[in-house]
């Protein structure tokens, strides 16, 4: 039975990529797979998307190291882990990662599998990203990405590559959803309040509606951040405050999807969002900035959502407002049969993730 290792930065964080690897992570648990997951960070008792019950789980607490150290802990710790559980495959949850588990797979003779969450040309401007996955297209045997136009951005920008490179979509877990057919007049957006997610951007654009749609509708943005703050104080200043609700992190986030009308990703870069999926299955209407990677793989122009020029605030403002204004087209959108959701289905991507693997 192969023993497998999905390496993560924190066991306890609450995201869209940890959101994924735990879906991913229990298909192999039920099948044929000794799944363990490793952390840097997080407490195992803590952990918001809950694994199998024949998954282990363990966390290196390596929270009061820095410098030098933390990195030797860290991968004396990693080589200890893998030895002892007799891993053969090592998947790396995030290329930034890398920079701990290349050093610590050298000469191991495992399999090493880096998964991409962000695309290649998002650094955040931390140069141990950049850094990583150059490494990993180096020393790793596979690189996983989210969609095909990464994988070219990824052999555009290598410096050398012996990894091979495969693109693996973000799973649709959840099965199609009953269509609502008396949705309340609410926008919802969802994710971690980070620069990232543009949320700022998206209020911008609210307070750009007319105040009789505002009067009518609401805006529901549901996740917590350290940029959560900044998000309220931009909601007073801009005096939207009376039609937009941050709602905080649930667990009970498919009721917002169930009850919406529509879905807005204001993101300023992405992988491939969860997010959008679970529109799709719960048949909302999207608008969203055509934003590197991921919303033009799934949302079909005029058809299941409306795609917006990157960053482009009023074009953002317009497309809600034409959606909002638009009962007849909204109800088109919800009623749209698209053919790319089936590439996307649990069953299909777990096939591609065992060719990978093994």
């Amino acid at each position: 039975m192969p023993n497998i290792v999905f390496f993560i930065y924190n066991i306890s964080a609450v995201g869209g990529t940890e959101r994924v690897a735990s879906v991913i992570i229990n298909e192999f648990a039920k099948r044929d797979f000794n799944v363990h997951v490793l952390g840097l960070y997080g407490d195992p008792e803590k952990i918001f998307f809950p694994f199998e019950p024949n998954v282990r789980v363990t966390s290196l607490h390596i929270e009061n190291l820095k410098g030098i150290r933390k990195i030797l802990y860290s991968q004396h710790k990693i080589r200890q882990f893998v030895n002892n559980n007799h891993i053969d495959t090592f998947v790396t949850v995030e290329s930034i990662m890398a920079t701990y588990s290349v050093p610590s797979l050298a000469f191991t003779g495992i399999r090493h599998v880096v998964w991409e969450h962000f695309n290649f040309k998002v650094s955040l401007g931390i140069a141990a990203r950049s850094l990583a996955r150059q490494l990993a297209l180096c020393f790793a045997d596979s690189i996983v990405t989210l969609t095909a136009r990464d994988i070219q951005f990824w052999k555009q920008g290598a410096w050398y590559r012996r990894a091979k490179l495969a693109h693996i979509p973000n799973p649709m877990f959840l099965e199609e959803q009953k269509i609502n057919e008396n949705p309340s007049k609410t926008v919802i957006s969802v994710g971690r309040i980070t620069f990232q997610k543009g949320f700022d951007l998206l209020v911008d654009a609210w307070a750009q509606l007319p105040a009789s749609l505002r009067n009518e509708w609401k805006l529901l943005i549901i996740g917590d951040g350290e940029e959560k703050p900044g998000l309220e104080q931009k909601i007073t200043e801009l005096g939207v405050g009376d039609s937009v609700e941050l709602v905080g992190a649930t667990k009970a986030v498919f009721a917002y999807f169930e009850a919406a009308s529509i879905y807005c990703l204001s993101s300023r870069f992405e992988g491939l969002p969860m997010v959008l999926l679970e529109a799709l299955a719960f048949h909302l209407p999207i608008v969203a900035f055509d934003c590197d990677t991921g919303p033009e793989e799934l949302i079909e122009q005029g058809e299941n959502g409306i795609l917006v020029e990157a960053g482009n605030v009023g074009k953002l403002s317009q497309s809600l407002a034409t959606l909002m204004n638009d009962d007849a087209l909204r109800g088109r959108m919800r009623n749209y049969k698209s053919q790319r959701l089936h590439t996307l289905e649990l069953g299909g991507i777990i096939a591609q993730w065992s060719q990978v693997l093994k």
